[in-house]
């Protein structure tokens, strides 16, 4: 098997005695935690944006245009500011458009970055880290629970499905 089957699932007593001191923070990457990413394409306006994440019941969600590259993302706070503000005004008429609320500098990792290297860039980040590919396009989301769950060996938070945002 993989590393990480032999990791999480090992073979016998002997394998399991073998590997219980390995750190997971340098066998499980971000691509072994990650989850699907809520998004919304930049021609959406601020309250769809809001209506989908009260609906995923997130309070972060990403923007990219057709071919899924990152843009940006927008968070609950941001979107309900923005909408309070220009609830009166005639923006909202205007049709506004999430490009003129999302935040651009979006913390991003790799598929293949290893979990002991995501500590910093996610304590540091006040939203999920976007996991994208060499091109810059969005695969998934980590999220703290999950890195915490991973490090204590939940094989549901390493298939992904284990931790919700």
């Amino acid at each position: 098997g993989t590393a990480e089957e032999i990791l999480m699932d090992p073979a016998n007593d002997y394998v399991e005695r073998f590997v219980e001191d390995v750190d997971l923070s340098k066998v499980l990457t971000a691509g072994h935690i990650m989850k699907r990413a809520e998004s919304v394409t930049p021609d959406k306006g601020p309250r769809v944006a809001l209506q989908m994440m009260r609906d995923q019941g997130i309070s972060t969600i990403y923007v990219m245009d057709k071919k899924r590259m990152l843009l940006g993302y927008v968070t609950a706070k941001m979107l309900l500011g923005y909408v309070t503000a220009n609830q009166a005004s005639d923006a909202i008429k205007e049709k506004k458009s999430i490009e003129e609320v999302m935040t651009k500098d979006v913390p991003t990792v790799s598929k293949d970055t290893f979990l002991n290297d995501l500590f910093e860039s996610m304590f540091s980040a006040n939203v999920p880290l976007a996991v994208v590919d060499d091109q810059g396009r969005l695969q998934g989301i980590v999220v703290k629970g999950a890195v915490m769950g991973a490090m204590a060996g939940n094989e549901d938070v390493i298939n992904g499905n284990g931790v919700i945002s």
